[in-house]
């Protein structure tokens, strides 16, 4: 066993015994929501390694050990449903998050590949990048956000309750969609333009090439905003390593 996979290995047998009982117990699994994760927040040459090593065990580990071991019943009996949450970070990255975005960058590649290896089989797969959600870890993670990863996100953004939330995602998932619907309608034009290789609808794909026409001034717009608020908080969070 690789150094340092001890503790990653007992926890994904531990889930698996707990998940294998509860079969036993309620039957198999049509619906699997994937919703387990955190955000630890922080400069990059603030954080140890072991807070991007607790990122990526939690949020895309704790994925991983969730849906293998659910995965072969579900192909067996050629039905179920897995949903897997991301982010609106799963998507791009920002200051401040340099431990998180990976995790979150992960569990899309993660629902991507598994979407194009489960075609030809009734499994269906569904991805999620919610927006802030008033829930107690958002307000934990507010109370460590740099200054400057505070501004960015608060420019223009709402905070939605977890019920307007939930009920968007469900609609998504009864209909059996790939990339589940966001209530936010600049996260769900940023989804609709970042879409690549995943599938499209006629004639929603149309929508999608008017999208593509005006996508790439939005996210011009809002990048230039990123980064000019963090280059202006530059000698701020760079004071200790320069010696400001």
């Amino acid at each position: 066993m690789a150094p340092g996979s001890t503790d990653l290995w007992h926890t994904g047998m531990k889930v698996r015994q707990a998940l294998s009982s509860a079969v036993q117990e309620q039957g198999p699994v049509d619906l699997l929501i994937c919703n387990a994760g955190t955000a630890r927040l922080g400069y990059f040459h603030e954080l140890d390694l072991d807070a991007f090593s607790q990122q990526m065990q939690l949020n895309y580990f704790g994925v991983l050990n969730v849906v293998h071991t659910l995965y072969g019943d579900m192909v067996r009996r050629n039905q179920g449903h897995i949903c897997i949450v991301g982010s609106a970070l799963s998507t791009f990255g920002l200051v401040g998050y340099t431990a998180y975005c990976p995790s979150k960058y992960a569990v899309k590649g993660l629902a991507d590949s598994l979407r194009s290896e489960l075609q030809g089989t009734a499994v269906k797969v569904s991805f999620a990048a919610p927006p802030d959600t008033d829930t107690p870890g958002f307000t934990e993670e507010n109370k460590a956000k740099p200054p400057e990863t505070k501004e960015i996100s608060e420019t223009g953004a709402t905070l939605f309750k977890p019920e307007r939330v939930a009920s968007v995602l469900m609609d998504g998932i009864r209909r059996g969609a790939y990339l589940l619907p966001n209530p936010d309608p600049g996260l769900q034009f940023h989804a609709t333009a970042t879409k690549g290789f995943l599938p499209r609808s006629f004639p929603g794909v149309l929508l999608d090439m008017l999208v593509g026409l005006v996508a790439p001034l939005a996210h011009w717009g809002f990048g230039a905003m990123f980064d000019r608020v963090s280059r202006r908080h530059a000698q701020r969070r760079f004071a200790a390593l320069w010696g400001a």
